[in-house]
């Protein structure tokens, strides 16, 4: 152990000894460089890397299944490619086509019919076939235009290669005018060996080339904040068969009160039931209100028309037509506003000869002065001159204006702001004995109203505002009743004058004229007694005139009358013979052999139903030339 502690010392004390000669010849050599050639480039080793057996033989089988894999890809993409475009047993959707023959636009509610052609062009059966057919909303089944088609299916069965197939299948199709209308069609089919349901697709556009359900809209264009205005509406039916469960549905703009409406809604305010409509019928519906709103505002109404919705009475299930309708406000500075006989609706419905009182009120809506005011009417149409009466004015005849200034009325010649004030006259249009051969007559009261103001600038200027009124004259549709006996035109017998439980038979004669205004539905109607019998013979025998023994009610149904009868035309005319068989309560009395006789009739110029009615007839035939009154009295 310290031999070896000895050791260590000596080599330390070499190791750090300045004694070169104690390293015992291990001193410092001198370096020597060594040279090495380094190839530029990597050299493949002389010899191949050697592989066991077992791997060379698993590299093989790798390699091969790898190029039978390729292979068989290429092979199946092959025989996939013949298969599916060879076309030997291929059923292919773009193979079956969907012929459509038929019109390109057609009127709402006319029947529209279309020709298919279902071919198959594939090389194999198709099995099982369904023509499908998906109608637009509104569309109705052709036989029955109350039943909705939305869907159409019809089994078709097989259809061989190269086989045609035809169909028609017809449709009625509502909707707007002018609006497009799409019909899908499918072929539904299966194939041989298949659970699979494959399918053809084509879609028919048509246009609507009108609408079954006509709106027309009348009423004013501008308006004066707070006055009554009537809007006119009018559903007519251009479909060629019944339009049922019509109904008609209004949305108001804003600011609009609805006051009246004639007809009367059948829901809230805006829904009217127009019930099922014939070809040509039409529904005429005026509403009134008025409209509040600021100056230069505009007020748009919307008026549709379709058929009721079977869960909703008051909503559309299919909109025929829409129409729209706009009313601009206006606030005159000098606003005017006319009434006839407390009306003060756009349009005045009058009879023939009829008193009309005017009223015109003014209203200053400045907040200045407005002086030298001057108002003026213009009387146009068919009125009668004669018939103008003034209160505190001048009707200058010459031009039919009636004038009013600060000459006539004092009030006109300084109206403060907000004031307001009232002038009156009265006319009448023409009788019917003076109408002659004018048709539609019409009496126009056109108002204008003037002044001065004074502008922010101090300078006078000049204001003006107009108000129209249009006064439509009824028809006069008049009933000339009359009893003979003696110069009548059918053989009457009997004991003349009547006696008590003798019959004695008398002729009726009703007469009929009208004016002006075509006439439909015209009618007359009386009320005989229980002891007058309605013997049945009349004459001509192309009139209808029947009786309803249950009332005792005798009726003439005269139709469409037009303008003119009677006056630049024959009347019409009946006869019809009448059995009277007093009581002995009825001795010595003149009983009566027809109660009051009523003529009336649809005014299609006016839209109003007009009549009139007569009084009753006994056996005193006054209007009989010849007659002696003795022989009106019933004897014993």
């Amino acid at each position: 152990m310290d031999g070896d502690k000895s050791r260590i010392d000596e080599i330390r004390k070499r190791l750090y000894s300045r004694d070169k000669s104690r390293l015992d010849g291990a001193g410092r050599r001198t370096l020597r460089s060594s040279k090495y050639n380094v190839s530029g480039s990597w050299k493949k080793p002389a010899k191949k890397p050697v592989f066991s057996s077992g791997s060379r033989k698993r590299g093989s089988f790798l390699k091969g299944f790898l190029i039978f894999s390729i292979a068989f890809f290429v092979i199946a993409i092959g025989f996939s490619s013949i298969y599916f475009f060879g076309g030997s047993n291929i059923v292919s959707s773009d193979n079956i086509d969907i012929e459509i023959k038929g019109p390109t636009s057609i009127a709402g509610g006319e029947v529209l019919e279309l020709q298919l052609t279902i071919i198959n062009r594939n090389n194999v059966e198709i099995q099982l076939a369904d023509l499908i057919i998906e109608y637009p909303d509104g569309t109705r089944t052709a036989d029955d235009i109350g039943k909705e088609l939305p869907r159409f299916r019809e089994g078709i069965g097989s259809i061989r290669s190269g086989e045609k197939v035809k169909k028609t299948v017809k449709a009625v199709l509502f909707g707007e005018e002018n609006s497009s209308k799409d019909i899908a069609l499918t072929i539904e089919y299966r194939v041989k060996g298949s659970n699979a349901i494959f399918f053809t697709e084509k879609t028919y556009p048509i246009i609507l080339s009108s609408s079954p359900l006509g709106i027309a809209v009348r009423s004013v264009e501008e308006t004066v904040s707070g006055q009554d205005v009537t809007i006119t509406v009018t559903a007519i039916s251009n479909a060629t068969t019944v339009i049922k469960d019509a109904l008609m549905v209004a949305e108001y703009p804003f600011g609009f009160v609805f006051d009246s409406a004639t007809p009367k809604p059948t829901s809230g305010n805006s829904v009217w039931d127009l019930g099922d409509l014939a070809p040509e019928e039409d529904v005429v519906i005026k509403i009134n209100g008025r409209i509040d709103g600021q100056d230069g505002e505009e007020r748009v109404f919307r008026f549709s028309g379709g058929v009721k919705s079977p869960t909703d009475e008051s909503k559309l299930a299919t909109t025929f037509s829409t129409v729209l309708t706009d009313i601009l406000i206006k606030r005159p500075f000098l606003a005017v506003e006319v009434a006839l006989n407390s009306d003060t609706s756009e349009e005045y419905i009058a009879e023939a000869g009829e008193r009309i009182r005017a009223d015109i009120t003014w209203t200053n809506n400045l907040s200045t002065k407005i002086t030298n005011a001057e108002i003026e009417v213009r009387l146009g149409g068919s009125f009668d001159k004669s018939s103008v009466s003034v209160v505190n004015g001048f009707f200058r005849s010459l031009d039919s204006t009636i004038v009013w200034n600060q000459t006539t009325s004092r009030e006109l010649e300084s109206i403060n702001a907000g004031e307001s004030g009232r002038l009156a006259f009265t006319f009448s249009p023409l009788d019917v004995s003076d109408l002659g051969a004018i048709k539609q007559p019409v009496v126009t009261v056109d108002v204008s109203a003037a002044g001065t103001r004074i502008s922010e600038n101090d300078v006078p200027a000049r204001i003006e505002s107009t108000a129209e009124k249009l006064v439509r004259v009824s028809s006069g549709l008049l009933l000339n009743s009359r009893i003979l006996r003696l110069s009548s035109s059918l053989s009457n017998s009997g004991p003349f004058p009547p006696k008590a439980d003798k019959e004695t038979t008398y002729t009726s004669v009703w007469t009929v004229t009208n004016s002006s205004n075509q006439i439909s539905n015209g009618s007359v109607s009386a009320n005989l007694p229980p002891y007058v019998r309605f013997v049945g013979i009349v004459s001509p025998s192309s009139e209808k005139v029947t009786y309803n023994p249950v009332g005792g009610i005798v009726t003439w149904e005269l139709g469409d009358i037009a303008a003119g009868v009677g006056n630049t035309t024959s009347p019409r005319e009946v006869a019809f013979q009448l059995a009277l068989t007093p009581s002995l309560s009825q001795v010595g009395t003149a009983p009566v052999l027809m109660g009051a006789q009523t003529i009336r009739g649809f005014d299609q110029f006016t839209e109003t139903t007009i009549q009139s009615t007569n009084k009753a007839l006994t056996t005193n035939l006054e209007t009989e030339s010849g007659f002696n009154r003795d022989n009106a009295v019933v004897g014993e």
